[in-house]
Formats: structure tokens, sequence, C-alpha cells
């Protein structure tokens, strides 16, 4: 991975979008940047899972310019969007600033769609990315559904990988993801690596609250 480079074109990125500077990044945003400019790595259809406001589609967008980039997330009626990420106070609020800034970029595209159903889905994508639910069940089928959407040499990021976490929260705290992704890799269907979510050694002190990204390559 061409990691400074990546930090540079993301810097650059940045400093012309301000918004893009906030509490909620970390080093998915490197590799994303790095990931755009590796020559041998090419990206041309992109599914984020998890749009939440779209910030990170929206930088998607700028790193990945000439790629086409399609969004999901769950219908603003339902239960799971409106009482989760402190929605239910202002939810029309919310909406509103989302589908503002997707409906600003030309090459993202965003469906109201419950990740569970892409099990139906025929396409296939160079680059996915998912962010939705942590827990069991669906972030165990939201890594299986992408296995099977994968081009040959695409790449499957996971953002909040717990390790050591021993809960089994639906929608946050959980190990779903670890243990859905090792159990790929036992079996010889991926290549697995992890990073650390982010580097300051407040995050990192904590076994248990250490969140890692997934990075994911098919073996076959």
């Amino acid at each position: 991975l061409y990691r400074v480079e990546g930090e540079k074109k993301l810097k650059k990125i940045k400093e012309n979008y301000k918004f893009l500077e906030r509490e909620m990044s970390s080093e998915h945003e490197v590799l994303f940047s790095s990931i755009s400019i590796a020559p041998k790595i090419k990206i041309n259809n992109i599914l984020e899972i998890g749009t939440f406001d779209g910030v990170n589609a929206f930088l998607l967008s700028k790193l990945f310019q000439n790629s086409k980039i399609e969004t999901i997330d769950l219908k603003s009626n339902e239960i799971d969007f409106t009482s989760t990420y402190k929605r239910n106070k202002n939810v029309e609020k919310f909406i509103n600033l989302r589908d503002s800034l997707l409906s600003k970029i030309e090459n993202i595209k965003f469906i109201e769609l419950n990740s569970v159903k892409l099990i139906f889905s025929q396409k296939k994508y160079d680059l996915i990315w998912i962010d939705g639910a942590h827990g069991y069940p669906v972030c165990c089928i939201d890594i299986i559904n992408s296995v099977k959407l994968l081009n040959r040499n695409g790449i499957i990021m996971v953002d909040d990988i717990l390790i050591e976490n021993n809960e089994n929260d639906k929608m946050y705290d959980s190990i779903a993801g670890f243990e859905t992704l090792k159990e790929l890799e036992k079996n010889n269907i991926i290549k697995l690596d992890f990073f650390y979510k982010r580097l300051d050694a407040d995050s990192n002190a904590n076994s248990k609250k250490i969140s890692y990204v997934a990075l994911v390559r098919l073996l076959n």
C-alpha cells in the first residue's frame, strides 16, 4: 500500500472540503486513499454498506472520481434506522442533510435497502466497504454477501472489527465480524489483514476495546 502518497492525497482533499476532517475519521480513509493510487488496482465499481450521513461516500467519490459508487442504508422508517446513532432526536433533519450531500455527486447512487437483501444481487464490485450493523446476524450476512459480490481481484474492507470484546450487540460492539472473517480465512476462501482503526495510544490501551479495519482479498 502506498501509505505516504495516500496520506498526501487525502490531506489535499480534506483541505478543500473541511467537513471531511471530523471525529469519525480513521485509518480506513488512509487505506482508501492508498488503494486509489495503487497502479495495479483498478476500482471501477464500489459498494458501501452503511451510508450513515453520506460523508464517507462523498470522500470515496473524490478519491475514486472515475468509479461508480452505490451506497445503501436502511429505509428511514425502519426501527433500526431511527433508533440508532441518536437519529431519533431529529431523523428528518438527518435525512435531509444526507440526501442533500449525496445529490450533489454524479457518481454516487444512494439506495434505501436492507443489506440482507444483497443476497439477491448479481452485480460485481471492485471495492466493498462494510460499515453496517456490527453484530450477529447482519454483520455475518454482509460479509458473506460481499464475498459473493466481489470481483476476483477486488477488495473488501470491514470497519470496527473487535477481537477480544465478548459483547454481542446487534448494532455496535460485537466480535461477529472477526469470527466470520477468521472462519473464511481458515477455509482458504480469503486472505485477511487487520489494521489499527486509530493510531493514538488512548484508542489502543485496552485490548478489549481496540478496533481494527479488516482488508480482505479472495484466494480463489
